[in-house]
C-alpha cells in the first residue's frame, strides 16, 4: 500500500512509500481509510516542534496521521462488521493506571497515539483497536467521518471540561477548525452568542463563523474585549482558547467576566507569560482540556447528528494523498485554506 512516511525526528523528511499493508493483531481491526485530516499537531511532526510532539515518543519510520476514518476491511473479534465505516479514537490508553481508572484516559500515564507515536491514518490502510472504533451514527453524512476526532476535542472542551448553560456568552479565540468547531458545539448546546476572534488574515474563516452562528471579530479593527462587553455587561462566562499563540493569554483574561471560566484548549509552541494578579481578582477559573476520553466520544455520538452539517463546513479541501506537501505548505501559508482532508 502507498503511505506517508516520517523518516526521523527533524524537520520535513516527509517520503511517499509503497509499504506491507499491516495485519492487525488479535482486538485489532483493519480499515480502509476513507479520508484523513491534518491538524495542527501533524504541522508540529513535520516542523518537528519537540515542545508538542516529544510527548509522543514517536516510533521511526512513522506514517503520521491521527484524524482517521474507514471502512472496516477484517474484524478480529467479529464485533465490527465488514463494511462499517468508523471514526477512530487514535488515543491508546493502558486501562490500568489512576487515571484511566476514574475515567480520565487522556491523562493516561502510558498514553500512546496513533500517527504521533505509532503508525496512523496517511495511509491506505490501517490497524487500529477495534475498541477505538466508533460508528457513524444513522443518518449523518458519511463524509463527516474524519471529522470525528477533531469534534472529539471540541467536545471535550465544551461538553466535558468547560461547559456553557443555556443563555451564556461564549467567546473562542482562534478561528481555525478547533475554534469553529467550538463554535457549533457551544451554540448547540444552548450559548445564546458566541464571539469568535481572528485576524484579518482569516477573513474567509470568521465569514465562516459567521455562516454558523458566530459574532466573528477581526481582531487588528476592533477590540474583542469591547464586544464581548458590549454583549455582556462584564463580560464572556466562558472564553475558549484553541488558537494555541503564546501572546493571547492576557486578552483571554480580559474577556473573561468575574467569576469567568477559561478553556486552554491550543497547544502552543512556545513559552507564554501569564499574568496569575487579574486571575485572582478576578476569581476567574483557568481549565486545561487535552484531547479526550472514551466518554468523549460517547458524548458526541449523541450530539453529532445534530451536528454534523454545520461540522462539515469547515472542511475547505480534500486532496490526495500524493500531495500532502503541498497540503502542508496550504495550511501554512494561506488562511483561506482550513480543514484539509487526504484521500487516498
Amino acid at each position: 500500500m502507498r503511505a506517508i512516511v516520517k523518516t526521523a525526528p527533524e524537520p520535513g523528511a516527509l517520503e511517499l512509500r509503497e509499504v506491507e499493508t499491516p495485519v492487525p493483531r488479535p482486538g485489532q481491526a483493519l480499515i480502509k481509510i476513507t479520508g484523513a485530516g491534518i491538524c495542527g499537531t501533524d504541522i508540529a511532526i513535520w516542523r518537528w516542534h519537540e515542545q508538542i510532539v516529544g510527548q509522543y515518543n514517536a516510533i521511526f519510520p512513522l506514517v503520521p496521521g491521527h484524524e482517521m476514518a474507514g471502512t472496516v476491511v477484517e474484524s478480529t473479534t467479529g464485533e465490527l462488521a465488514p463494511g462499517t465505516l468508523v471514526g477512530v479514537n487514535p488515543q491508546i490508553a493502558c486501562g490500568r493506571c489512576e487515571y484511566c481508572a476514574v475515567g480520565r484516559s487522556t491523562l493516561c500515564v502510558r498514553r500512546v497515539f496513533i500517527g504521533g507515536g505509532i503508525n496512523g491514518g496517511w495511509a491506505e490502510y490501517a490497524v487500529v483497536p477495534e475498541k477505538n472504533c466508533f460508528a457513524v451514527p444513522e443518518g449523518c453524512d458519511p463524509a463527516v467521518a474524519p471529522l470525528m476526532e477533531p469534534l472529539a476535542v471540541a467536545a471535550h472542551a465544551v461538553i466535558e471540561r468547560v461547559p456553557p448553560v443555556p443563555g451564556d456568552l461564549v467567546a473562542v479565540i482562534g478561528c481555525g477548525p478547533i475554534g469553529l468547531l467550538t463554535l457549533v458545539l457551544a451554540r448547540n448546546a444552548g450559548a445564546a452568542n458566541v464571539v469568535v476572534t481572528g485576524t484579518r488574515a482569516d477573513a474567509a474563516r470568521l465569514e465562516l463563523a459567521r455562516e454558523l452562528g458566530g459574532i466573528p471579530v477581526n481582531i487588528d479593527e476592533t477590540d474583542p474585549v469591547d464586544v464581548v462587553r458590549s454583549l455582556g455587561w462584564d463580560g464572556a462566562d466562558i472564553v475558549y482558547e484553541t488558537s494555541g499563540n503564546p501572546a493571547v493569554p492576557e486578552q483571554a483574561i480580559s474577556m473573561a467576566r468575574r467569576g469567568g471560566r477559561l478553556a486552554l484548549v491550543g497547544l502552543a509552541s512556545r513559552p507564554s507569560e501569564l499574568l496569575m494578579t487579574p486571575i485572582v481578582l478576578r476569581e476567574l477559573e483557568l481549565i486545561g482540556s487535552r484531547g479526550y476520553s472514551e466518554s468523549t466520544w460517547n458524548a458526541l455520538l449523541r450530539v453529532l447528528p445534530a451536528v454534523h452539517v454545520d461540522a462539515l463546513k469547515v472542511v475547505s479541501h480534500r486532496m490526495p494523498l500524493t500531495d500532502v506537501e503541498t497540503a502542508l505548505e496550504l495550511l501554512t501559508s494561506s488562511r483561506s485554506a482550513n480543514k484539509i482532508l487526504l484521500v487516498p
